[in-house]
C-alpha cells in the first residue's frame, strides 16, 4: 500500500486555520455583545443654572448593545438621576396629634433618560468612547413624610415639575478588570448635557404659610450641566 503525505504546506494551513478559530472563540468571550454600567455622579451647573444651583449629586445606570463584529459601534441607552437640592424638618403629624412627630423631606431633583449612538475604540485594556444621546429631562420637587423612628416614608407628593427635552454629549474609558464570559470594568466618563429653559425650584423654593397653604417659588432658566461619573460596566 502507499502512504499518502500530507503536504507540510497543508499542515501550516490548517493549523493557522485552526489558530484562527480559536482565537475568535476566545474573542466571542472577551468581547461580549453587550454590556450594562452602574456610576456614582457629580453634576456641576454651567451657565445660567449655576445661577441659582452650585452642585448635585445622584447614580446613573446605562446599557450598551454593539451592532458590529468589532464592537466598536453600539447604541447607548441612558438613565442619570441628580439631587441638587434637600431640606428636613421634624414636626408634628398635625394639629390634633402633637405627640407623634414625622420627617418632612424635599428633594429638588433631576431624572434624565436618553438613547443615541456610542463609539468605543480599541478593543484591549484600554478602551476610549464617545457618546451622544437624545431624550427628555424631568425636574421635580418632591415632599414626603416618615417616622422620626427610621421607618420609611408613608405618604409624598409633588410640588412642581416641568419636562424638557435633553441633549447629551460625552466620552470616557473603560479599564478591564477581568476576562471572561462577563468581564469586568471600572468606568470614568464625563457628559455635558443641554436642556434649554425649564421652570423649576430650588431649595427653599416651597415656604409653608400660617393657614396651611404653600407658596412656590418657581424659577426659569437654562438648566445645563456637566457631569462626572465613576461605576462598573458588566459584559453579558
Amino acid at each position: 500500500m502507499r502512504t499518502h503525505r500530507i503536504p507540510p504546506v497543508v499542515m501550516l494551513a490548517a493549523l493557522a486555520v485552526t489558530s484562527s478559530l480559536a482565537a475568535q472563540a476566545r474573542e466571542v468571550v472577551l468581547r461580549p455583545r453587550s454590556a450594562i454600567g452602574i456610576h456614582a455622579a457629580l453634576a456641576r451647573p454651567v451657565g445660567e443654572f449655576q445661577n441659582f444651583v452650585r452642585w448635585g449629586g445622584g447614580f446613573g445606570l446605562y446599557g450598551l448593545i454593539n451592532l458590529d463584529r468589532g464592537r466598536h459601534i453600539g447604541l447607548r441607552m441612558d438613565g442619570l438621576l441628580v439631587i441638587y437640592g434637600h431640606e428636613s424638618f421634624d414636626a408634628p403629624l398635625s394639629s390634633t396629634v402633637r405627640r407623634v412627630w414625622v420627617d418632612v423631606d424635599t428633594d429638588n431633583m433631576i431624572l434624565a433618560l436618553g438613547i443615541g449612538p456610542q463609539i468605543t475604540l480599541g478593543t484591549g485594556r484600554f478602551r476610549p468612547y464617545v457618546y451622544g444621546t437624545a431624550g427628555f429631562s424631568y425636574f421635580a420637587t418632591v415632599s414626603s413624610v416618615g417616622g422620626t423612628a427610621g421607618y420609611s416614608d408613608f405618604a409624598s407628593t409633588t410640588n412642581f415639575d416641568d419636562l424638557s427635552l435633553a441633549l447629551t454629549g460625552g466620552g470616557g474609558v473603560m479599564l478591564r478588570l477581568s476576562r471572561g464570559r462577563h468581564p469586568i470594568f471600572l468606568d470614568f466618563s464625563a457628559q455635558s448635557t443641554y436642556n434649554g429653559e425649564v421652570e423649576y425650584l430650588r431649595r427653599g423654593g416651597v415656604r409653608e404659610n400660617p393657614d396651611g397653604s404653600l407658596t412656590l417659588f418657581p424659577i426659569r432658566s437654562e438648566t445645563n450641566l456637566v457631569t462626572f461619573r465613576a461605576g462598573v460596566a458588566i459584559g453579558i
